[in-house]
């Protein structure tokens, strides 16, 4: 019997039936792909959930499994829609990857919803993956940043205001003790840069209603991720480097819109990122990855890490927090961020086609967590060669 491998699915913002794709990769595979699975770029819903004959497009997190799919024959694909997530239906499976959902979306469907999916993915074991420790310990910034500054590696000056412990007043008042003229607010379990803003301290001074109205906006956010504006972030280029197994596999860059001389965000990869940032990059998020929890498998076994990108800015000007030495006159690279699996693969802006690849990477993991797993026998390690076989499609969807 295959192993049955579930893929939590949910991506708007990641194009693979797209003219960029189609450049450098063979799109051939999605012929057969049930529309059901494909977006509307006006609604961004699915289209199973659009009036009858509007146009979708397929996402990574739906090409990914379907490619496993149509070429690997020791595996069968369960691809999960949000709705669709019950701790029955992820027990069905060896394994859950996250590719698409995750709790972060579930916030945004409302209060209940969200206790309902966090509750699923904290009691369902380490059948989801990445498990529940290593999710919750990246969607909660302070815990892998205050990791990360413990490990010496560089990042903006930061300062934690955590639910119950903080006020506008008290918040302005450890700003001013930094040092700091402009800082920028970010949020935990937050995504799409949603309560991000950036602001002058002089301007929170004399209008303490700034920070006021900004705590009344976000009053249920665990914590605010308060940094000093570091302004060589927007003009040079973030390096977002993705690794899986530790093993480092590609990177994208991109300046910010208010950088760009037209409005427009421009992204880079390849050889076309300037070798200075991609192998400072490529050196601190090596580091960042050895203070994530270990992974396991669902009988406890110890595994490499899936999917995790780490984003790098760079700072090459003056900043004045007190305890940070940074050179205003060189360029000093720092750990932004820190995503998982559910985040943007970039696909259609890559040099070649790497749907293939991403397909092998978790066929691989999965056969690896199946041979760790007692219960589970040995899978035949190969994908198919002859002609592709169409499997019906109520069966990788797991109807």
């Amino acid at each position: 019997m295959p192993i049955k491998v579930g893929f939590l699915i949910g991506k708007d913002t990641d194009l693979v039936e797209d003219e960029k794709y189609y450049k450098l990769g063979d799109a051939q595979f999605l012929t057969d792909l049930p529309d059901k699975y494909r977006v509307d770029p006006e609604s961004k819903e699915y289209v199973k959930n659009c009036k009858k004959g509007t146009k979708g497009f397929a996402h990574a997190d739906v090409a990914i499994p379907w490619y496993i799919h149509k070429h690997f024959d020791d595996i069968e694909v369960d691809m999960i829609f949000p709705e669709e997530i019950t701790q029955k239906r992820l027990q069905s499976n060896l394994c859950n990857f996250v590719i698409g959902y995750d709790v972060i979306n579930s916030k945004f469907e409302g209060e209940k919803r969200y206790e309902q999916v966090t509750k699923i993915f904290k009691t369902c074991g380490n059948i989801i993956m990445p498990s529940w420790d290593v999710q919750d310990f990246i969607y909660i910034k302070s815990r892998y940043m205050k990791a990360c500054i413990d490990a010496g590696i560089p990042m903006a000056p930061t300062i934690f205001a955590i639910k119950g412990k903080r006020s506008p007043a008290k918040l302005l008042s450890e700003i001013k003790a930094r040092g700091w003229k402009t800082f920028v607010m970010k949020q935990s379990m937050m995504a799409f840069s949603l309560g991000f803003c950036k602001l002058k301290v002089e301007d929170c001074e004399k209008d303490p209603k700034i920070l006021k109205d900004y705590f009344k906006e976000y009053p249920d956010c665990p914590e605010y991720v308060v940094q000093e504006a570091i302004e060589g972030f927007t003009r040079n280029w973030e390096t977002r480097c993705f690794w899986f197994n530790g093993e480092f596999l590609y990177a994208i860059a991109n300046k910010a819109a208010v950088s760009t001389e037209d409005g427009q965000e421009v992204i880079i990869t390849g050889s076309d990122i300037p070798e200075e940032f991609l192998e400072a990059a490529k050196k601190i998020g090596r580091e960042a990855l050895k203070v994530l929890p270990q992974l396991k498998t669902p009988n406890g076994a110890e595994v490499p890490m899936t999917l995790i990108r780490t984003d790098i800015g760079c700072s090459d000007s003056q900043i004045f927090d007190k305890d940070t030495n940074w050179d205003p006159n060189s360029k000093t690279f720092f750990l932004n961020e820190i995503e998982y699996g559910g985040t943007t693969y970039f696909i259609r802006h890559l040099k070649e086609d790497w749907i293939p690849k991403w397909a092998q990477l978790y066929a691989e993991k999965a056969r690896e967590i199946s041979s760790k797993d007692d219960s589970v026998e040995p899978k035949a390690k190969r994908a198919r060669t002859g002609p592709l076989m169409k499997r019906p499609a109520a069966k990788a969807a797991g109807a």
